[in-house]
């Protein structure tokens, strides 16, 4: 699938984990930085496979608020290089050199998170690594930019197996106060360019990637990317219904677009949000019914104000009511 049919900008559940769990090591509250940043309040046992990347940015900003600019590097730091790089490194053995695999760095991350653009390019006798992202306009786009120089920094060092520092950096904004915390105090730094870009000197393209057997973690499971738009937005609601009322605002937020963007798109492939949150709240009530758990506990956790309510609303899905449902996996 390419980037562009994959329209909606999602991580993997696990990095937004380790990411989460890598704060609350260092004493931030765990259920208050899920509920401030807008992930989901179960993102520890999720069986979700992604979450918008929104929250991500939302989550980084807000723990960077807390521990101060340059503990948040070293924590950022951490996480890339000890437990986030680990999972992607394995698409990189089999390429001979480092110049082989950031030529094909564009499929290696879509391969990972499909919504991404990343890529490799040569300018003016440069090359450079480089990261398009959105949201420019948000506060924490800062800690975005800064959030790819780290991450690729961590990578040449793991693919060289010695320590990396670029001596060139290109970022989209004019904001540059974090950025500057990231890189070298000799690297030079330029501003308001069309993405985010690390140099990568020629003379490193030729060397064989030198991946030691501790940088590899075990080889992660394939994650399932969904073809359609609707069944994405299906799969990245889906953790948010046991907490609130989701509404199309919510929803679109959530996703990052318009409301009216949204409902373009869902009418576009023959649905509505509706359609979707019907479906959302049938599933996820059949998944607790099959957990055992009471009816009037279920139509709670859905936000029903009465057991009448949800049982109207779960019919009109299903053509059955909850009770007939309960008895057929009971």
């Amino acid at each position: 699938m390419s980037a562009h049919e994959f329209k909606i900008p999602v991580i993997q559940t696990n990095y937004a984990r380790v990411l989460v769990q890598v704060c609350s090591d260092f004493g931030l509250d765990l259920h208050k930085l899920l509920e401030e940043s807008g992930l989901p309040a179960d993102l520890m046992q999720s069986e979700s496979e992604f979450v918008p990347s929104e929250s991500i940015k939302r989550l980084i900003f807000l723990s960077s608020t807390q521990l101060g600019v340059s503990s948040f590097v070293d924590i950022l730091k951490l996480a890339i290089g000890q437990r986030i790089l680990p999972v992607i490194l394995h698409q990189f053995t089999r390429y001979p050199t480092i110049g082989d695999a950031l030529a094909d760095v564009q499929q290696i991350f879509r391969n990972d998170t499909p919504s991404s653009n990343v890529f490799f390019v040569q300018e003016h006798g440069h090359h450079w690594f480089c990261v398009d992202s959105l949201g420019e306009e948000n506060p924490y786009y800062q800690w975005s930019e800064a959030f790819a120089i780290v991450y690729i920094t961590q990578l040449m060092t793991a693919l060289l197996n010695e320590d990396w520092q670029p001596s060139s950096v290109k970022v989209k904004s004019r904001d540059i106060d974090i950025v500057k915390q990231v890189i070298p105090r000799r690297c030079r730094l330029f501003v308001e360019n069309e993405y985010t870009g690390v140099q990568i000197p020629s003379e490193l393209l030729s060397l064989p990637i030198a991946l030691s057997a501790k940088a590899l973690s075990e080889k992660p499971a394939l994650v399932e990317w969904h073809t359609s738009f609707t069944d994405t937005v299906f799969e990245v609601l889906k953790p948010y219904v046991r907490e609130r009322d989701l509404t199309i605002e919510y929803a679109a937020e959530l996703l990052s677009f318009s409301v009216r963007t949204l409902q373009r798109k869902l009418t576009k492939e023959r649905t509505s949000f509706r359609k979707i949150r019907d479906n959302l709240v049938f599933s996820v009530a059949c998944e607790l019914i099959e957990e055992g758990h009471s009816l009037t506990y279920v139509a709670n956790q859905l936000g029903y104000s009465d057991l009448p309510h949800f049982s109207r609303a779960f019919k009109r899905v299903s053509g059955l009511t909850p009770n007939v449902y309960k008895l057929t996996v009971g």
